[in-house]
């Protein structure tokens, strides 16, 4: 039986294309080429610079985010786990908005709308990968609240947003990064509600994404019961034990 199942493991192909295949193998190499090219400049301004101090945070910035772009590739071959292909195109589009065109590039500080929209969009796409979670821990689906979808979608979309805000704060206080917008380009501090406007901005934009996800995911939940089969965490040993019991059959 094990010969058997090892054969018919080597035997399994893809029955079709799947242009998502595609579409996501060029997302993620794009996002990390970008990456790696920002990383490049920077240390070539290191290596120009007479202040090497500025360009530490910059380049551990940048080491992290490729990091980050290997995460969906890591879930599935350390923990035989991957999300549907349409989250992981979003969330190599999220990256490269966020991160590429807002930090990289510095879209945050030359379009000043670009941070509210981010965590509008933050919001927004976290409360529909908490339907994730949702599907993992709800055993009888069919008998899924309307109400609970809206209250776990929303707070654990608002909860991550709030998580933001803390990292920002905290890196603000230990390294002077000024991400929560206190300070003027000059060194200058800004004073009373000024210096809360960009911390509210962002807190304000992730409850309103927070809120229109949940009313998405909970009307969508109502009105279809397998809604919630969308948003489906694969187990890629589980998937091919189903796939080989198939063909025996």
């Amino acid at each position: 039986m094990k010969s058997k199942k090892s054969f018919l493991e080597r035997k399994i192909k893809p029955k079709k294309f799947d242009a998502f295949n595609v579409i996501n193998l060029m997302l993620f190499v794009g996002v990390v080429v970008m990456f790696i090219i920002s990383l490049g400049f920077c240390i070539k301004d290191l290596t120009l610079s007479t202040n090497k101090n500025e360009y530490i945070i910059p380049i551990l910035q940048r080491v992290l985010a490729i990091l980050i772009a290997f995460v969906p590739l890591l879930l599935k071959k350390i923990f035989k786990i991957a999300f549907p292909k349409m989250a992981t195109s979003i969330f190599y589009l999220f990256l490269f908005l966020s991160i590429y065109l807002g930090t990289f590039l510095n879209l945050y500080q030359k379009v000043e709308s670009w941070d509210i929209i981010i965590h509008f969009l933050f919001g927004l796409i976290a409360g529909f990968f908490a339907m994730f979670l949702i599907n993992e821990l709800i055993k009888n689906k069919e008998k899924l609240s309307v109400f609970l979808v809206f209250i776990f979608v929303f707070c654990f979309s608002i909860s991550l947003g709030v998580c933001w805000e803390l990292y920002e704060f905290a890196f603000d206080s230990l390294l002077n990064l000024n991400m929560q917008n206190y300070q003027y380009a000059n060194g200058i501090s800004l004073v009373g509600q000024n210096a809360l406007l960009d911390t509210m901005l962002d807190l304000s934009f992730d409850f309103f994404g927070a809120v229109v996800s949940a009313l998405v995911c909970s009307v969508c939940s109502y009105k279809n019961k397998k809604f919630i089969f969308n948003f489906k965490i694969l187990k890629l040993k589980k998937q091919l034990n189903n796939t080989i019991s198939q063909i025996e059959e």
